[in-house]
């Protein structure tokens, strides 16, 4: 090899070294924050059990809100996503995992898993068909839409007892990643109160 050309051959490997090193070093100085849905029960407990055992299905995140970054909405045709603020699990973990404890802990059913459906008496199916922050609004809004169809798995044939889309969309506020969380958490608990009323109201018929 020529002399020119090995000089060149090491300039250019340690233009990649150094290109490498400043990348790792940017990308440990973001500061990615990560947070939860939850949805805190303030209804009161079913006294008595009204069905034997739910089984909540994986939760279907539609796209493009099935990524952990949030999905913001900039314009009428444009949206982008966060890069400092993510949720710590999957979407469709999250959503299911506030499923499971909002409905182990309203009493509705005597059981409620997302482990074993072994023995259920009902199916809940849940799919998110829209999740992400309006900021092409005046005042931004947390939009979250869920449909949640709930099956009588005992019955003949398929028996659906009930199928209903819910959609909330709540004021962020100081528009920073924690006040989002925040209004999805109070949309999230909205729909699922919405929801338990309708699954209450089915279970009676």
């Amino acid at each position: 090899m020529k002399t020119g050309n090995r000089v060149v051959l090491v300039v250019a490997f340690g233009a990649m070294l150094a290109t490498s090193g400043c990348m790792k070093l940017w990308q440990k100085s973001i500061d990615v924050k990560t947070y939860m849905l939850e949805a805190p029960r303030e209804l009161q407990l079913q006294e008595k059990p009204l069905a034997g055992k739910l089984w909540i299905d994986s939760v279907s995140v539609l796209p493009p809100y099935n990524v952990r970054n949030f999905v913001l909405r900039e314009s009428d045709v444009q949206f982008g996503h966060s890069y400092y603020s993510e949720l710590l699990l999957s979407p469709s973990e999250n959503f299911r995992n506030a499923l499971f404890l909002w409905f182990s802990d309203s009493g509705v059913f005597e059981n409620v898993s997302i482990v074993n459906r072994s023995g259920m008496t009902h199916r809940l199916t849940v799919s998110v068909v829209k999740f992400y922050s309006d900021r092409s609004i005046a005042d931004e809004k947390a939009v979250l839409a869920i449909k949640a169809t709930l099956f009588d798995e005992e019955a003949k044939g398929l028996r659906v007892l009930f199928s209903k889309e819910y959609i909330q969309q709540v004021t962020v506020g100081e528009g920073a990643a924690g006040d989002l969380i925040r209004a999805y958490n109070k949309a999230l608990v909205n729909i699922l109160s919405d929801c338990e009323g309708d699954m209450i109201e089915a279970l009676h018929h």
